[in-house]
């Protein structure tokens, strides 16, 4: 496996919008800046037990919280948007159960600052990316380590190395991309290995 690989799932983004569409007014700010402006914005679509698809999808936010260490596993509670987005069913539930899967909505100059996921060991899950609206060339950019740009097929699921340094950028308004918290065991990287798309 190299670090950015794309899958054979693909999601037909003008069906995304479409089912998507019934949850514009339930987005909710996505690891707020005290400091700065940070136009992103988050909806979980699976969280932790008790909690909605309205609740804040950080890790952090979760820990401070709850007084403790939340892993990525305990977030497997799938929400109303798990539901009522069919167009995802065929990738989440291939991976069922998840551990914090949600979607990121960025406007003009939303970004993450360069950063590495869960660096240390044992890695507890690893991440799959979908590019669903406005993640063309010119829109947005995922860099990985100093310049190398991802070269995006919007709707085609990713494999990415999260655990190298990586920042994100997006050009325009309403740039959607899912992040998903694969498990890491033997089972899943068996089928994340056995779904790596053949364009030829």
């Amino acid at each position: 496996m190299g670090d950015y690989e794309p899958l054979d799932f693909f999601i037909n983004p003008g069906e995304f919008r479409q089912q998507i569409s019934k949850f514009d007014n339930d987005w909710v700010d996505y690891l707020p800046r005290s400091d700065r402006v940070n136009n992103r914005k988050g909806l979980t679509i699976t969280n932790l037990p008790g909690k909605t698809h309205k609740d804040n999808p950080s890790q952090a936010q979760a820990y401070y919280a709850m007084g403790r260490y939340v892993s990525e596993k305990e977030f497997c509670e799938p929400t109303d948007v798990y539901r009522e987005c069919g167009c995802l069913h065929d990738l989440l539930n291939n991976f069922s159960p998840l551990g914090r899967t949600f979607l990121v909505k960025s406007n003009m100059g939303g970004y993450f600052a360069p950063h590495r996921d869960h660096p240390s060991m044992p890695r507890e899950s690893f991440r799959i990316a979908v590019f669903l609206q406005n993640c063309g060339t010119y829109e947005y950019d995922w860099i990985v380590g100093q310049d190398t740009k991802l070269q995006i097929d919007e709707g085609r699921a990713y494999y990415i190395n999260t655990r190298r340094t990586h920042r994100t950028i997006s050009w325009v308004d309403n740039s959607i991309h899912l992040i998903i918290n694969v498990p890491f065991t033997t089972e899943n990287v068996s089928k994340l290995i056995a779904s790596i798309y053949h364009s030829h």
